[in-house]
This record gives C-alpha cells, sequence and structure tokens, in this order.
C-alpha cells in the first residue's frame, strides 16, 4: 500500500550541460530499476511508495547525483498520509 508519493527534480550546479544531463539520467534509471511505480516528466521524476522506503530512496539519489557533482540542487514534493495514487490522478486524462 502506497502512503507516499514524491516529486524530485535533481539540479546539478554544474558549467556543462552534457555533464548535468548524464547525472540526471544516472538518477533516473536508478529510480526506475528501484520502483515499480515512476513517472518521468520534463520537470521532475514521480515516485510512489512506502514512506520509509521513498525517504532512503531520497537520500540515495543526493549520493548518485553528488558522485558527479560538486553541488546539487533539489526541488522535493512529498505527498505523505492517505494519499491519491498516481493512476488515480492521471487516470482521467490517459484514456
Amino acid at each position: 500500500m502506497s502512503n507516499c508519493s514524491i516529486a524530485l527534480q535533481i539540479l546539478p550546479l554544474s558549467e556543462h550541460n552534457e555533464e548535468k544531463i548524464k547525472i540526471i539520467d544516472n538518477v533516473i534509471h536508478y529510480l526506475q530499476n528501484k520502483h515499480s511505480k515512476v513517472i518521468v516528466s520534463p520537470f521532475e521524476t514521480v515516485i510512489e511508495g512506502e514512506f520509509n522506503e521513498l525517504m532512503d530512496t531520497l537520500k540515495e539519489c543526493l549520493i548518485i547525483a553528488g558522485e558527479d557533482s560538486k553541488n546539487i540542487f533539489a526541488n522535493v514534493k512529498i505527498n505523505y498520509g492517505n494519499i491519491l495514487t498516481i493512476d488515480e490522478k492521471l487516470s482521467k486524462f490517459n484514456k
């Protein structure tokens, strides 16, 4: 049962766009391999699951991004509790 969803935007503060994209891609690949419910959009990636597991995932995302960049900025939105699932939020738009 999912009790948490996180919208995550990782912004490496490096000079070169190619480096930024590589870092972001590494984080997205990690999320896709770790969780079954991952939605990638142009501005953020949304994951859904159990709160403690997602908090561990969030920490790991920052560590992964930090391996290739000395300075990472992250925008994070967390919905915790009796949440609407990703499918419940999007199903009416994806018929």
